[in-house]
């Protein structure tokens, strides 16, 4: 059985798993989906260039990843139904993108 996860949160556990992910990562994206303030799934996007195809990934210091685990809390906990993305380039968080989608009722089709 799944454990229902609570509004505006992402389990340390997903947490951790996708940091540990993301650390190995030399450039692509991380998404979190939220659907009704819940996380429903999280995507994962390598790329690697030719060119850079030999170049090492920096490790991260704990500094980072501390500061990391709260801008992506802080940026998630308000989100009911979006997307909050991670670009990454050379093995840094280069960017983070967050979309809100609306949903409207009493319309024609209720909902988006």
């Amino acid at each position: 059985m799944v454990k229902k996860i609570k509004h505006g949160i992402i389990p340390d556990e997903v947490l951790n798993f996708t940091l540990n992910e993301m650390q190995g990562i030399l450039s692509g994206e991380v998404i979190f989906v939220a659907q009704d303030g819940r996380l429903m799934q999280v995507e994962i996007t390598q790329r690697r260039r030719l060119a850079d195809w030999s170049e090492k990934i920096p490790p991260w210091s704990e500094e980072v990843k501390a500061n990391l685990i709260n801008q992506i809390a802080r940026e998630f906990s308000t989100l009911a139904y979006g997307r909050l993305v991670l670009k990454i380039q050379k093995g840094r968080v280069s960017q983070m993108e967050r979309t809100v989608q609306s949903r409207f009722t009493g319309l024609d089709g209720e909902g988006i």
